[in-house]
Parts: C-alpha cells; sequence; structure tokens
C-alpha cells in the first residue's frame, strides 16, 4: 500500500471500494489490480 508516513495532521485511509465524484459508479480495488485505494484525510 502506502510507504511512506502521513504528514503532521492526516491518516492514511485504505478502502477496498471507492465512489468516483459525480457519478453513481463504485470502483473496486481488485479488478484494477490493487488490494486497496489509500487516501489521506485529516485526522482529528
Amino acid at each position: 500500500m502506502h510507504k511512506r508516513p502521513a504528514p503532521p495532521g492526516f491518516r492514511w485511509v485504505c478502502v477496498r471500494y471507492r465512489k468516483v465524484r459525480n457519478s453513481s459508479r463504485v470502483l473496486d480495488a481488485h479488478e484494477y489490480g490493487h488490494e486497496a485505494w489509500c487516501f489521506l484525510v485529516p485526522s482529528r
């Protein structure tokens, strides 16, 4: 997945499915040869 640490104030979130912005499509990471999609999100 990701190899670098998250910057201060953020954390990594990894999910198998993700919704395409402005669409009803849902992408499955396995269909694209990935284990999961990883995103940086602000930490609480």
